[in-house]
């Protein structure tokens, strides 16, 4: 008989290269590639992520074997009255009740979720993020297996409501503790979820498939900088310009994403915006870079650079969540002049590339290749075969 899963996430997880949705991607390309073991249910949020018509045809058609099941978290101003009473007051008294949390669940989304645990019993429900872990308290069958799939340290996100920041953390562990199992990506997050809560914590290898490049004798790119329009990729992105750029010379950053919206013009900075083909970028690369001066959790885009064995100048939150802080291919430095001869260093001493090459080479394929990631997976998911 097969395991009945239950799997939530807000987001559409074909709607981008996002970091989350790319773990998003990577359990549901596991879950559909054991279909012999596992019957699905993908729940999302309809008026949360990108769900248009092109868009559910892509999901339908890479997830053939995944049912698809979309719930309003609000209901549409086309409809006022019907908003009014229905949607805006239930959730004003959703708001009071929960004051201070990191709760961002609605009347509408729970009232979904309701719906979906009266109709079916799962044996496991997976759900993404803390902020939407209340929709566990839906669940009624005691014997489903419930994993709550951080993602991320919500409170840590909201580090700037200082006065505020025990209630959130207090909400927050209130929120993993009525799980079962608690999945997260960071050795970091690791450590605070087994301190402060009393369940099973794993740490999850975000992984990719193996795409060490041969060395080359010419790269078409010195140096690529892949990162979204997030207020932490900005703040990095306005360091980058005003902090390094200054610094360099005689070589050129190719700059991928969104990120290329929120930054002006620059002689040494070449846009690409939204590309097709990111592989193409990496496989014809010396390095890349990876400035964060914010942020917490994984970083996905330096885990992707180190598939492909590229060295990496990135800062101390670049680092964040890896196991090993050193000897793994980023080279560490918060300080822009120093992070930009660290830069032209890779680029023209041969020997320290290749040392930091081996080094990534090394990390990744000890720590985050897919085997492992599915070898933790098939732990996690098949639970009650362990009993």
């Amino acid at each position: 008989m097969k395991v009945r899963v239950l799997y939530f996430m807000p987001d559409n997880p074909l709607s981008s290269g996002a970091g989350n949705l790319t773990r998003a991607r990577q359990l549901l390309d596991y879950l559909k590639d054991n279909d012999d073991k596992y019957e699905v249910d993908f729940f999302s949020v309809k008026d949360w992520g990108d769900w248009d018509a092109d868009n559910l045809k892509l999901f339908t058609d890479r997830y053939p074997s995944i049912r698809l099941l979309l719930k309003p978290r609000k209901i549409s101003l086309k409809y006022p009255i019907k908003s009014f009473f229905f949607y805006k007051i239930p959730n004003l008294f959703t708001k009071l009740r929960r004051g201070f949390s990191v709760d961002i669940t609605s009347f509408m989304i729970r009232r979904g979720a309701r719906e979906i645990f009266n109709k079916n019993e799962y044996d496991i429900v997976i759900i993404s993020y803390a902020s939407w872990g209340k929709i566990v308290d839906e669940i009624k069958n005691k014997k489903t297996h419930k994993i709550i799939d951080t993602h991320d340290f919500i409170t840590a996100q909201k580090r700037h409501m200082k006065f505020w920041i025990g209630r959130l953390f207090q909400t927050e562990l209130g929120i993993l503790n009525k799980y079962d199992e608690i999945w997260t990506y960071s050795v970091e997050e690791e450590y605070i979820y087994q301190q402060f809560t009393n369940k099973k914590v794993v740490l999850l290898p975000v992984s990719f498939s193996n795409n060490i490049k041969e060395t080359k004798n010419e790269y078409k790119y010195d140096i690529i900088y892949i990162a979204s329009q997030n207020s932490h990729n900005v703040n990095g992105a306005r360091w980058l310009y005003d902090e390094v750029l200054p610094h360099l010379k005689n070589c050129k950053i190719h700059m991928i994403g969104k990120i290329c919206y929120e930054v002006e013009d620059h002689p040494l900075v070449e846009k690409h915006y939204l590309v097709e083909d990111i592989d193409q970028f990496y496989r014809n690369s010396k390095i890349t870079i990876c400035p964060m001066l914010t942020g917490t959790g994984i970083k996905i885009k330096v885990l992707e650079a180190l598939s492909y064995g590229l060295p990496i100048v990135t800062t101390r939150r670049g680092v964040d969540g890896l196991i090993s802080k050193a000897n793994n291919g980023c080279i560490v430095e918060d300080n822009g002049k120093a992070f930009a001869n660290k830069i032209l260093k890779l680029l023209s001493d041969e020997t320290f590339y290749e040392e930091s090459r081996t080094m990534a080479k090394k990390y990744f394929l000890e720590n985050h290749t897919l085997e492992h990631e599915r070898e933790v997976l098939e732990n996690s998911l098949n639970f009650r075969n362990k009993n």
